[in-house]
């Protein structure tokens, strides 16, 4: 009886690793098949063929004869070394791509859109490479480059950019011409509504120059030929020529005086004829703000009869602004309080002023409250 347990513990052993072989086989089998489609499935991956093209691009691409295609685009702001050196850098590190769609659903082509430094570069055209068709076990072919298009006029930018009509643009150590504003007359920001009133007020220019491969970043140099730069987040306040202290106390101290006599005179603290002839030396006789004065003496003389306590607790003059021509622009910010019966109204008023400069004399010719 011992032996026969014996010889079927044998025979037991000798099933089970027959068993385990088989199975340990068919483990390998299918682990080679997985393996086999992962392989298959990553060849088959259009974004590994492009990356491989691309990175293979950016160190092989140059050569004599891009360097001679190069040479033969204008560039008149730069020489071809300069070139040479912008474009082997935008090739090594400003070459990108992204995937175009199909034409249409039974198109059999992969095309991928080349960007260099931001603008269209090329289009590579992806096709399935049928001469791996018995090497494939799962039916997914390799994807392969097709057809390579460059247009190298991909490399070229442009610049813009708008200064005062009295500065000028340099580009790569060469001044820029007036051949190449494409627009004048442009009026600045801080004095629109103002032209039709001084049409010799400032304006500016716009430059644009686009035979620019790479980038190139234009100097600008104002009307005394210094490298200045712009602040985008300033107004066109920026421009104009800033006024002397010694200017500013005289323009401050007519602003004092006008502003008490201008807020007295419209709030009816005196009467019609009498408020204007104080305010009237502060105002260039014919002007804007002389004849509306003058006009609103009707209202004020029916204000006069109850007139409201005013109280004039600052006047401050912010900025002052010289624009040419003995004009000046004053920027003025005014707290003041009228008071009819019980009832106090207060005022932070914001108002701009010009007034014109002659042989010494200050006089306001509009006044504009904002």
């Amino acid at each position: 009886m011992a032996k026969k347990k014996k010889t079927g513990s044998l025979i037991y052993g000798i099933c089970l690793t027959i068993y385990i072989l088989i199975l340990a086989a068919a483990i390998i089998f299918g682990l080679t098949k997985v393996w086999a489609y992962a392989v298959e499935y990553e060849n088959a991956d259009p974004t590994r063929i492009i990356d491989t093209y691309v990175n293979e691009l950016k160190e092989n691409l140059w050569g004599d004869s891009i360097a001679e295609t190069i040479s033969n685009m204008p560039h008149e702001m730069q020489t071809n070394e300069e070139c040479a050196v912008i474009v082997k850098e935008m090739l090594a590190n400003e070459l990108t791509y992204s995937r175009m769609p199909k034409e249409n659903s039974t198109d059999p082509y992969i095309r991928f859109k080349l960007r260099c430094g931001g603008n269209d570069f090329g289009v590579i055209t992806l096709a399935e490479d049928q001469s791996k068709a018995n090497e494939v076990q799962f039916g997914m072919l390799p994807w392969k480059v097709e057809k390579e298009e460059f247009d190298f006029t991909g490399l070229y930018s442009s610049i813009e950019v708008v200064v005062p009509s009295t500065y000028s643009v340099e580009l790569n150590g060469t001044k820029l011409g007036e051949e190449y504003i494409v627009e004048s007359g442009i009026e600045y920001n801080n004095l629109e509504g103002y032209y039709d009133r001084y049409p010799n007020l400032p304006t500016k220019v716009k430059y644009k120059f686009d035979n620019i491969i790479g980038h190139l970043d234009p100097v600008i140099l104002d009307e005394s030929g210094s490298v200045t730069t712009i602040d985008s987040e300033k107004d066109d306040s920026q421009y104009m020529t800033p006024v002397a202290e010694d200017k500013m106390d005289s323009l401050n101290q007519f602003t004092q005086e006008f502003i008490t006599r201008y807020k007295k005179y419209i709030s009816g603290q005196h009467g019609p004829e009498y408020g204007y002839q104080l305010l009237l030396p502060y105002m260039k006789k014919g002007s804007e703000i002389d004849e509306s004065m003058k006009g609103a003496q009707d209202g004020i003389s029916w204000v006069n009869k109850h007139p409201p306590l005013l109280e004039i607790h600052s006047i401050t003059l912010n900025t002052a602004t010289y624009i040419g021509d003995g004009i000046y622009f004053l920027d003025v910010t005014t707290d003041s309080t009228t008071t009819k019966g019980n009832e106090p109204d207060n005022r932070v008023e914001n108002m701009r002023i010009i007034v014109t400069e002659t042989a010494n004399e200050i006089r306001a010719v509009a006044l504009d409250i904002y």
